[in-house]
């Protein structure tokens, strides 16, 4: 096998140009401040701004540089949660709604990309949902089941029909639904980022928010050389929430999305993988996602870290392996990029909308599902800022609950990581492949 070439993100490299976004200095107003220049803070202050209000977003790096701008670029609608199990949980009214906000996110983001002329090589023939094992298929089609109810074209997909969509043989059935696509996801943030701006949201980046107070009209946010002072404030930080709110933060558990996309494939091989050009995600604990790009590269992802930036050798090259052993056809093509972002994940794996003090809101808890659902909950938001309140908000708004024993969670999670690797490793008929 060749040596991996592996360097940085390939959504960074092929990206459209970044928004021009200065860092914010100085003092200024707005009517609204929105802090988190990811999907969910981008749609929040578009929609803000094209509602009227005067608008500015805070972006400690620059947009799409934390989660948005760096996963495995595949636009999944739906909460991992079945319809039937929100509205058991949350009633009709409000699981309903909420079970409607996630099946109407994939035609949101279109709608976005399509107003918009953003330019993300986008594309929607589909996503195929993977089931590794025979122990995880009637989960699967208790979900199709539920989805086909509500009207929804999603169907099963037998071992033969999986392996000759996806190219390889480790999946003993699928789901297929037909309104799943992929996209560059930097080119999507940056370019909601332009939106928002012709819209009339003023975006800085290198603005890293350092201190919310009240002040006597409102609220108060600094950065290194500058603050805002504004009626209210949506906190969209997601997995890279810092010390801002350190409740918020000491209520997830950060876990690194780790990709890695090949040279551009030969076309006699590009031919075997994914011929339908679908994107691809499976049930295992320890989930693996692939799909091609518009290049003809093959892009796998897979857990990383326990949170933190720096990706581990080992990682990589686990997840190398991994990638080699499902499509054996790519031989020795050898990895050209390699790049990880952090997923905020909840103990549930499901979203949290706070308002912890009038005047503020906070959402949390994408858990891997933020390309087509956080544009959706950012609309969702920008709609209950402009309104004042809840009335037909379509998520629940609940208290924080931090975790006890947060800064512990490290041996904790690689325990968990360790137990669901074994899980996934019992569950494959065949053992499954190393992981």
């Amino acid at each position: 096998m060749k040596p991996a070439l592996a360097t940085g993100s390939l959504w960074e490299a092929t990206a459209e140009p970044a928004p021009n976004a200065p860092p914010l200095e100085g003092e200024t107003h707005a009517d609204v401040a929105v802090v988190g220049g990811g999907f969910c803070g981008l749609s929040c202050a578009l929609h803000l701004a094209d509602g009227g209000r005067d608008t500015v977003l805070l972006e400690a790096q620059s947009c799409g540089w934390g989660a948005s701008g760096r996963n495995g670029g595949q636009l999944i609608p739906c909460f991992k949660d079945n319809p039937e199990d929100l509205v058991a949980r949350h009633g009709p009214e409000l699981g309903g709604a909420m079970a409607d906000l996630g099946a109407g996110s994939g035609d949101l983001v279109a709608g976005l990309i399509a107003r918009h002329d953003i330019e993300c090589a986008f594309y929607r023939d589909g996503w195929i949902l993977g089931v590794h094992s025979q122990a995880a298929l009637p989960a699967i089609k208790e979900r199709a089941r539920q989805w086909q109810a509500r009207g929804r074209d999603v169907r099963l997909l037998g071992r033969d029909e999986v392996a000759a969509l996806t190219g390889c043989d480790h999946y003993v059935a699928g789901y297929l639904d037909p309104t799943g696509g992929g996209l560059n996801p930097m080119s999507l943030a940056r370019g909601m980022a332009k939106a928002a701006q012709r819209a009339g949201a003023r975006i800085h980046a290198s603005s890293p928010a350092e201190k919310i107070k009240r002040a006597a009209d409102g609220w108060r946010i600094t950065t290194p050389r500058g603050a805002v002072s504004c009626d209210q404030i949506v906190l969209a930080t997601g997995a890279y929430s810092g010390g801002l709110m350190p409740a918020l933060r000491r209520s997830i558990l950060p876990m690194q999305s780790l990709q890695i996309a090949t040279e551009p494939l030969p076309d006699d091989i590009r031919a075997s993988i994914l011929p339908g050009d679908h994107v691809v995600s499976d049930t295992q604990r320890l989930l693996l996602y692939f799909r091609l790009n518009e290049e003809g590269r093959l892009v796998f992802g897979g857990r990383g870290a326990t949170g933190g930036e720096g990706i581990k050798p080992a990682h990589l090259a686990r997840l190398e392996a991994t990638m080699r052993n499902y499509f054996p056809q790519i031989g020795d093509i050898p990895v050209r990029y390699h790049w990880a972002g952090q997923v905020d994940l909840t103990p549930e794996r499901a979203l949290r909308v706070h308002r912890p003090e009038p005047g503020i809101w906070t959402v949390i808890g994408f858990s891997g599902r933020g390309v087509a659902i956080a544009p959706a909950v950012g609309k969702a938001l920008a709609a209950a800022v402009m309104r004042g309140n809840t009335v037909e908000f379509p998520l629940p708004v609940t208290p924080m609950r931090p975790l006890p024993f947060h800064a512990a969670r490290r041996p904790v999670m690689a325990a968990a990581i360790g137990l669901a690797w074994l899980r996934d490793r019992l569950d494959r008929k065949d053992g499954g492949p190393p992981l």
